[in-house]
């Protein structure tokens, strides 16, 4: 069960032309407890700013000038560094007159759609499935790096030196990186070891001469 105040510091980006609509959308969200909240007055000015931050929700006007909610959506999705983002499509048009802009939103990547007028129940309840959502998404992805990261390490004796491989035997070092990656390798000898090791062994088979 997520914790509201974790939503509700999530940062959300809205666009739309029209004032009225966008401090509406603004102050219910406040008035519920976000705090985290961007307004933008053209689809333009959100694009802009998305190339320095990356919010956890997009509310996005589908008529506006200049870029349309729809030219906003397909150039987010085509961007790999923000395609992730969540997206909630507002129009003013009735889905009893016509389901086209229902469809191209979903078509497009959408994730829900609101149809104006709304009541702010539903505003606010469709903002925090998706921020839900994204938040799950955001702990996946952290867990999958900690996976990725702890796969990188390589139990290794402390005595001998020998690691233990994915099938839980302990190999010789060399034997193991020589079955995961390409290297080869050409058997020598450091100045320690020839110190500590060899040198010794000769000067005692030429004391034994």
């Amino acid at each position: 069960m997520f914790k509201d105040n974790v939503l509700k510091k999530m940062l959300i980006f809205i666009a739309d032309d029209d004032e009225t609509n966008l401090k509406l959308i603004n102050t219910v969200l406040k008035q519920d407890g976000f705090t985290n909240i961007r307004t933008f007055t053209s689809g333009k000015l959100m694009l802009a700013d998305l190339r320095h931050n990356c919010p956890d929700l997009l509310l996005l006007d589908i008529m506006m000038p200049g870029y349309s909610g729809y030219e906003v959506l397909e150039w987010i999705k085509r961007d790999s560094t923000l395609e992730h983002i969540p997206v909630i499509m507002i129009t003013a048009v009735s889905l009893d007159e016509n389901l086209e802009p229902l469809k191209r939103s979903f078509d497009l990547g959408a994730m829900d759609f609101i149809s104006k007028p709304f009541t702010n129940l539903e505003l606010v309840l469709r903002v925090k499935s998706a921020l839900r959502l994204e938040h799950s998404r955001q702990a996946l992805e952290d867990a999958a790096l900690k996976i990725s990261s702890l796969e990188k390490l390589l139990p290794i004796c402390s005595y001998c030196k020998k690691v233990r491989t994915d099938k839980n035997y302990w190999q010789e070092v060399e034997v193991y990186i020589s079955e995961h990656t390409d290297t080869m390798f050409s058997h020598s000898i450091c100045p320690d070891c020839y110190h500590t090791h060899v040198k010794p062994q000769i000067e005692n088979l030429k004391k034994n001469k």
